[in-house]
Formats: structure tokens, sequence, C-alpha cells
């Protein structure tokens, strides 16, 4: 008479472990997963701007100078009048 129960267990054991190796390795996305956008400030001063979505910090130290943005906040900061997208 065999026993059901060992080799239940032992199929849980290796079923288990065959959908952990077949994940993918995590990658890092990087600091704009979603992209980058450009923008530059056209105003006379420094200015730093908060995007919509994103709620990031970006920082334009001077006129012309080029920022990178999450595209994720392209829109937001498109709204803002001193500020031109680069393409």
């Amino acid at each position: 008479m065999s026993c059901c129960g060992q080799k239940r267990a032992q199929q849980r054991v290796l079923s288990s472990a065959f959908v952990h190796e077949s994940k993918a390795p995590r990658v890092s996305a990087g600091r704009f997963p979603m992209g980058t956008a450009y923008f530059e400030y056209i105003g006379a001063a420094a200015m730093t701007a908060v995007g919509g979505f994103t709620h990031r910090q970006y920082r334009f130290a001077a006129p012309g100078v080029p920022v990178a943005v999450d595209a994720r906040d392209r829109w937001s900061l498109a709204r803002i009048h001193l500020l031109r997208e680069i393409r």
C-alpha cells in the first residue's frame, strides 16, 4: 500500500520551486521609469517646480539650462508659463 500524502507534499515543494525559478529577475527601472522630458526655464532668476504626478521637485537654477523631468509630470510643468519644453 502506497502513501499519497508524501507524494502530494513532494509535488507541492517541486511546483512552488518552479514558480520561483520562472520569475524574471527584478531590474531597477531607473530614475524615470516612464520616460524623460526636458524643460528649460525662461524667467530671470532660479525657480523650483513640483511635478503634479510624482510630486518631485525640479530645480531650474538658471534660465536656458535643460532639466530632465519625469514624463508623467510633463503635463503639469507644461502649464507653467515660465517653463518651455525642449524637444
